[in-house]
């Protein structure tokens, strides 16, 4: 887990407990403590976890941890963690994670972080002169003893609401364990070599993602897409220049609100949200107005997975001698983006789509033209402005603070990425799309995009006769997997399939299996 790799994979996140096994040191909680806790541990055992009780060699458990354990474990006390491996063992748990301990002292706690405990948590009453001595054994919560039932039901019990699913929503995508493991690095001061280091490896991997030479730069920000977007924006138009924006779904809107927020002038060219940007009306919208300084397309419309012919776009603004922007967010590691020699000169992008790590890091890629531009326009904003990162970057530093666990994320999501091979992930982008399409055509959804300009991760489809989308997706979620809302007009009669992140074909098989279930739940109500 979480890595969807099988067809069961949803299902079992969707209904299994967090926790199987709780467990805890003999002497360590007092009896009052353990009776309340035994009290209402009856649904916790009918929702299928047990309780062990590690017993040093020549102790025995009393009166009170009787009554609640299910088995009782020979093993060293407390902070030894070896009596919690016995009790796994005992208890035929093969995942530390499935364990969660609960203990009164620092010692008890300290013995579950050393085991790598799935859930830690601390019993005190709650005035905080009583659990200040265990804040030290860094437990997930401290609670009161008759709290213990509540905390289960709500954190670690198979009802759970908060819980792992596939999550088939065009971003934040499901990610590795390797990716959640990255986030755990130690603290860092932005200002220190180190943070420069990865921030500078980071920089390396994203411009071969891109296929561009080292001339180009690269700009980190602390946001989600959209701060990409806006600091692309705002540095590429110069004072009493326009901006043309390309439009034809929710992303090329924002792209137009940006620009008129920051006091830009817009020229649009529009399309229908499943058709793509005609570059011949590109063509004559430049011709028409020599006042354009750049023109701005969306490579992936998630609106519908529209994909626009940015390529083909670049070729008439060059023509012009005028900048491009593409927004990259949900296309860059999954698309074919080729930018040497093409005329585009910024690329806005982010960690949590195709790329496979968390939200929080954004970025810019900008052209060695790109850069002189960002030179000669002065900034619009003190947080998006472009030029000052890149002086700050050759110094070794940043001007504001980073989101470094978003960057570690990142940063481990690209070796993820380069020990799959850019080419293997595309692909595998590909053959999950494929295997949708075929599926769908089967239930009969025919997605909305014209097979000719579909993209590898995103599909918008009609809503099932006679289904609501909140029912659908409320279906759905009860077997594990999150589907998305259609956007604009189309909200009331679509919806959208997304088949980004640490997925597999198998994984798909259960949600179309899932999905088909819904259909057949639905039928008999429209007869």
């Amino acid at each position: 887990m979480p890595y969807a790799r099988f067809a069961d994979d949803a299902h079992r996140w969707a209904t299994e407990r967090a926790v199987t096994l709780w467990a805890c040191f003999s002497g360590d909680l007092t009896p009052a403590d353990l009776e309340t806790i035994a009290a209402e541990a009856g649904a916790i055992k009918a929702d299928g976890a047990r309780f062990a009780l590690i017993v040093p060699d020549g102790k025995t458990s009393n009166a009170s941890e009787a009554a609640l354990v299910d088995l009782v474990v020979a093993g060293p006390a407390a902070p030894s963690p070896f009596g919690l491996f016995a009790a796994l063992e005992a208890a035929d748990v093969a995942n530390v994670r499935q364990l969660g301990v609960f203990g009164a002292s620092e010692a008890a706690l300290d013995a579950a972080t050393r085991a790598g405990a799935g859930a830690i948590v601390g019993i005190a009453p709650a005035a905080p002169e009583a659990r200040r001595p265990l804040v030290f054994a860094q437990p997930d919560v401290i609670i009161a003893p008759s709290e213990f039932a509540a905390l289960d039901a709500g954190r670690y019990a198979s009802g759970r609401a908060h819980r792992q699913r596939v999550l088939l929503n065009p971003g934040p995508s499901v990610v590795t364990d390797r990716v959640h493991r990255a986030i755990g690095g130690p603290d860092l001061c932005h200002r220190e070599p180190e943070y420069s280091d990865i921030l500078q490896r980071v920089r390396s991997r994203l411009l071969d993602v891109a296929g561009v030479d080292d001339d180009w730069a690269m700009v980190m920000l602390a946001g989600s897409g959209t701060a990409a977007m806006e600091a692309m924006v705002g540095g590429a138009t110069r004072p009493g220049r326009k901006l043309l924006v390309c439009r034809n779904g929710i992303y090329g809107e924002r792209i137009e609100t940006i620009a008129r927020r920051l006091g830009i002038e817009t020229v649009i060219v529009s399309a229908s949200d499943l058709e793509p940007i005609d570059p011949a009306a590109v063509e004559r919208a430049l011709a028409a107005n020599p006042e354009v300084d750049a023109v701005a397309v969306i490579h992936h419309e998630t609106t519908t997975g529209l994909l626009n012919p940015v390529h083909e776009v670049a070729a008439v603004a060059n023509r012009h001698d005028t900048l491009v922007l593409v927004d990259a967010i949900s296309s860059l590691g999954a698309e074919e983006l080729d930018l040497n020699g093409t005329g585009i000169d910024f690329v806005a992008s982010t960690s949590n789509k195709c790329l496979h790590g968390l939200p929080g890091a954004s970025f810019v890629l900008v052209s060695p033209r790109g850069q002189g531009r960002i030179a000669e326009t002065p900034p619009r904003s003190l947080y998006f402005d472009l030029p000052n990162y890149l002086k700050a970057q050759k110094k070794r530093t940043v001007p504001f603070t980073p989101a470094i666990p978003a960057l570690y994320s990142l940063d481990a999501a690209l070796d993820e990425l380069f020990d799959e091979g850019l080419a293997h992930r595309q692909a595998t982008y590909q053959a999950r799309m494929d295997y949708l399409d075929r599926e769908f055509a089967r239930l009969g959804l025919e997605p909305r995009v014209p097979k000719g300009c579909r993209s590898r991760s995103v599909r918008s489809l009609p809503l099932p006769d006679g289904v609501g989308y909140a029912a659908l997706h409320d279906a759905l979620k009860s077997e594990g997997y999150v589907i998305y809302a259609g956007l604009g007009d189309a909200a009331a009669t679509t919806f959208r399939v997304c088949a980004l992140g640490a997925l597999t074909v198998e994984a798909l098989e259960g949600f179309i299996a899932a999905l088909e279930r819904a259909m057949r739940q639905a039928a008999p109500l429209l007869a």
